[in-house]
């Protein structure tokens, strides 16, 4: 399956053809690892997907919450949104989160109190640009590194690739 962004008319399209048809199932998330419109206090996800699913969901630095996706109307501009997508993964302990609008594609990283960009792509690329992005936020690279955490084998060299790899500066907007 191709996606097409032209396809996507508003918020709603942008989250059932590019989000659930295509990058969950794609990127290693089953039925059972993700969920849709999920609230914690207030705030209100479009997506959380799990690397490994763990019953109850505890919000601390050791959670399994792994991606938080956030949908956007095909005409809205992603930067207006960052201040409330910072707070969501730094509140919430979330190492990666994925936002998009269907004509544009971008993922951050939560650094400290702030998010930082590691990944940017026009959404007619996601098909040439998948390796990348599933490389960041697919369930069986994620669930490699939490392993990897959880032995405490950390790698300064691959910490500061996987923190940085574009070089974006930090974003503190809280």
């Amino acid at each position: 399956m191709v996606f097409n962004p032209n396809n996507c008319r508003n918020e709603s399209e942008v989250e059932s053809k590019l989000i659930v048809s295509y990058l969950l199932p794609k990127l290693g998330y089953t039925l059972d690892t993700w969920h849709q419109e999920i609230s914690f206090g207030n705030i209100r996800l479009d997506f959380l997907s799990f690397a490994t699913q763990a019953i109850p969901i505890v919000i601390d630095a050791d959670s399994p919450m792994s991606v938080i996706m956030e949908a956007k109307h095909p005409n809205q501009n992603l930067d207006k949104h960052l201040r409330k997508f910072t707070r969501y993964l730094t509140s919430l302990s979330v190492r990666y989160g994925l936002i998009t609008n269907g004509k544009e594609i971008r993922i951050y990283t939560r650094v400290a109190d702030g998010i930082q960009l590691v990944f940017q792509c026009a959404g007619q690329e996601v098909e040439t640009k998948f390796d990348e992005i599933n490389a960041l936020i697919g369930r069986d690279n994620l669930k490699s590194i939490n392993n990897f955490e959880n032995l405490e084998l950390k790698d300064s060299k691959i910490n500061s690739i996987a923190l940085n790899p574009l070089n974006y500066p930090i974003a503190n907007l809280g």
